[in-house]
């Protein structure tokens, strides 16, 4: 397996493992019968998220960077290979992006507004002209939990894809190696009948 690939790969999995880490509080508030228990420790698990030190969030801002950068380096070979499989991983990790500007970080921000948020790269929220009601900041938890899911089966398709390159790859080369072992017993026995 290549560098970049395994690059890709291990920083999809440190992100998958973090969505596996949220489950812990998410299978609460999507899953079963939702109780005030569960939306308690949401509300305490994703505040201590939110409020963690400024090194924590630039190391998940990197690992998000990171296969996305490698991805597009892998990309500019332009071989089929990587317009499918890179390609395809790219789009899956921009999804990822995408999902947690837009739904993380405005969940987060409507059901935790008194948060003291640490540094970060985002800009600071809007002032907002009236308080989020509890049924809003639930909501917002549940979209939240809900948008931690589709990360996960956006990570996992960024693996696969990384895993059939590879795969993809290794039938290749073996391929290639009985038509040329083929070829060359051709030769061989023309060679002996002249």
């Amino acid at each position: 397996m290549g560098f970049a690939s395994n690059i890709v790969i291990g920083t999809a999995a440190f992100l998958l493992g973090m969505v596996f880490v949220c489950q812990v509080v998410d299978i609460g508030l999507l899953y079963l019968p939702l109780t005030n228990e569960a939306i308690q420790a949401g509300y305490e698990f994703y505040e201590m998220w939110y409020e963690a030190p400024g090194a924590v969030k630039a190391l998940f801002h990197v690992a998000l960077a990171i296969p996305m950068l490698t991805l597009i380096i892998k990309l500019n070979k332009w071989s089929e290979s990587a317009k499918f499989f890179d390609g395809s991983a790219l789009v899956m990790m921009t999804a990822c992006v995408v999902l947690y500007l837009s739904v993380h970080i405005q969940s987060l921000r409507t059901f935790l507004p008194d948060a003291k948020s640490t540094w970060s790269i985002i800009p600071a929220p809007p002032v907002l002209e009236k308080a989020a009601t509890e049924t809003e900041k639930i909501e917002a938890l549940r979209v939240l939990s809900a948008g931690n899911a589709l990360v996960g089966l956006l990570l996992v398709g960024v693996i696969g894809m990384q895993i059939g390159q590879e795969y993809a790859h290794y039938v290749e080369a073996k391929e290639q190696k009985a038509l040329d072992e083929a070829a060359a017993r051709s030769d061989a026995d023309s060679k002996k009948n002249i």
